[in-house]
């Protein structure tokens, strides 16, 4: 420090700085403070004050975190403008409130006094704000005339999250280095305290986890960068649309979440949620794009459905998949009774769903592919049963469960070692079929061992690749284009086929299918049911929809099948069309794996 100094002794300097720091403390009536002067895109520390000196503050920080062009007054951190200045305490202090007062030297801003306090601050508005202001000018002059070149600072960026802006003090339970706002693990002690608070006062308090709907896309689409920005305003638009005793903090990844404390009974909470929902659909301009977004939202409060944070938390994320697991966007669920007994129902199905895996009870039906050019059976797809107390449960009941639980990873790949082994033994019996498909979960999908696993399970049953074909949905390939590329692309390596699932329902474009090495689209039968419809409109929509599959299909060297035929209207249109095989119970349903072999046998 002492290089920068014109003249006199760099500890007096030091001592004078310390006091005027001690005076802003008592001002301000913080217990911690810090002065940092702006060095171009870094700020280096220069003085600093607290009532304990365990924690230490670093040397050097990037500027951006305090650049401020008036005195900033934070009560609780996730209220008034995201407070990226949170990140330059030490994670372990936990700060709940701050002060930031910019120093000003001319036209800029040369320095900055950041107060923090690690318990949130109701008193923040009866600050001297004029006499901070004071004492930041005298600090000005101090600065001014003790240290060489103090240059202004107009605006320095924010960053992109780099690994070199991730290295500053941002641990977890901190603050999310994008928007600045308290992480989901501080959230939890404000949480406790707002409970406590609402107890006493007989008021309620609700929990609202956001989704921003396929935002991965805007990643994938157009960058981090506008990404990283369209994050900070959506921080700044919940910021801007709740309360100023609310509390707005970053979850992981697309979510956020806002607590809404002091609300009277009823249905306050999902009125809010309506009005955030609405907040977000207005469109944010980031960097020359407009973007539109949606939302789901999971809504739970305390006390009517929680006593404490953690079950707030988990019931308004089941209400958030809830929500996400509808058709339509911008979806609000609120926890409620009937959800509560649905997710009892959903434990007893994961622990008898458990029970099942290592109890014998999962068994395969198989359904035939028929080829429309010959009208024979040249393949069939693993459909995956249980049978439970004599009777089969329908998958409908049991999937979603398994998906949910993550029990869907163990499931599969046990389904992929049944079919295979199924499948090895046709093959030596000399059953005239080229594969058995089988589904993939996205969770299976997403997983970095997945094609070990593949390789495994071939190796395991004895089978060629080329007879095994994994069956994945448009919308797993779309949640991470880049790394689906790559999957799949080392399975196609290994020899296995890939088709495309539900094609239709999802939105990928056709840049990204261009891209995919997959073999064969699948019409979803949603389409597949209005080919004969007696409406016009449905008909007419649902054929126009199945011919541009077929001519996508062929454009792109893709087999086109339909699944979900039961009609012969249905069927000869998909022929018309150029379909290429179908399956559905107009041929067969999902049958056992002797019944199949019989069936194809003719």
């Amino acid at each position: 420090m002492s290089s920068n100094v014109q003249g006199g002794t760099s500890s007096r300097i030091e001592a004078r700085l310390a006091a005027q720091l001690r005076v802003a403390c008592a001002l301000a009536r913080f217990p911690r403070a810090a002065l940092y002067r702006f060095e171009g895109a870094q700020a280096t520390l220069l003085a600093a004050h607290a009532e304990d000196s365990e924690h230490a503050m670093p040397d050097r920080v990037p500027a951006w975190r305090a650049l401020r062009d008036d005195v900033t007054l934070v009560r609780m951190v996730g209220r008034g403008p995201a407070a990226p200045e949170t990140a330059i305490f030490p994670a372990a202090l936990r700060i709940n409130a701050l002060v930031s007062a910019p120093v000003s030297g001319g036209a800029g801003q040369i320095a900055a006094v950041l107060m923090a306090d690690t318990v949130p601050r109701d008193d923040v508005d009866t600050i001297d704000v004029e006499a901070l202001r004071f004492l930041c000018d005298e600090i000005a002059t101090t600065i001014k005339g003790s240290y060489r070149q103090p240059t202004p600072v107009f605006g320095v960026a924010v960053p992109e999250l780099t690994a070199e802006a991730a290295a500053w003090p941002i641990s977890e339970g901190s603050h999310d280095p994008v928007t600045g706002l308290p992480d989901r693990r501080m959230l939890l002690g404000p949480i406790a305290r707002t409970l406590a608070e609402a107890e006493l006062d007989g008021s309620s308090v609700a929990l609202v986890i956001v989704a921003l709907d396929r935002f991965t896309r805007i990643n994938d689409w157009l960058g981090r960068e506008v990404g990283d920005e369209l994050l900070r305003q959506v921080a700044e638009r919940l910021l801007e649309t709740t309360g100023d005793q609310d509390l707005i903090g970053r979850g992981s990844g697309d979510e956020f979440l806002a607590v809404l404390p002091g609300l009277p009974r009823g249905e306050a909470a999902v009125a809010t949620a309506h009005r955030l929902v609405q907040a977000l659909r207005t469109p944010f301009h980031v960097q020359g794009y407009e973007l539109t977004l949606s939302a789901s939202l999971g809504v739970a409060r305390a006390p009517d459905d929680a006593p404490d944070t953690d079950t707030l938390l988990r019931y308004a994320e089941i209400a958030l998949h809830r929500a996400k697991s509808a058709r339509t966007r911008g979806r609000i669920e609120a926890f409620s009774d009937e959800l509560r007994a649905a997710v009892e129902r959903r434990g007893d199905t994961e622990r008898q769903l458990r029970r099942a895996l290592g109890a014998g009870e999962l068994l395969l039906h198989y359904q035939p592919k028929v080829d429309l050019a010959s009208r024979r059976t040249r393949a069939v797809e693993a459909l995956l049963r249980w049978r439970h107390r004599g009777e089969l449960v329908s998958p409908g009941h049991f999937l979603p469960v398994a998906e949910e639980s993550g029990l869907i990873v163990p499931i599969g790949t046990w389904v992929l070692l049944e079919a295979a082994r199924q499948m090895r033994g046709w093959v030596q019996e000399g059953l005239p079929i080229e594969s058995v498909s089988v589904n993939v979960s996205a969770l299976q999908f997403a997983r970095p061992d997945f094609v070990e696993s593949v390789e495994r399970v071939l190796a395991s049953a004895g089978l060629h690749p080329g007879h095994l074909e994994l069956e994945v949905t448009e919308t797993s390939l779309m949640d991470d284009v880049e790394a689906a590329v790559q999957t799949l692309s080392r399975l196609r390596a290994l020899g296995v086929r890939i088709s495309v699932d539900d094609f239709g329902t999802g939105y990928s474009s056709l840049a990204y299918l261009q891209r995919l090495p997959v073999d064969v689209l699948k019409i979803d039968r949603a389409f597949v049911m209005d080919l004969d419809r007696e409406e016009d409109l449905q008909r007419n929509q649902a054929r126009a929809l199945a011919e541009a599959i077929c001519g996508l299909g062929r454009s792109l060297g893709l087999r086109v099948l339909a699944e979900g035929v039961e009609t012969e209207a249905q069927l000869a249109v998909l022929e018309e069309l150029g379909c290429d095989a179908v399956q559905g119970y107009l041929f067969a349903r999902p049958l056992p794996a002797q019944d199949a072999a019989a069936f194809i046998r003719g």
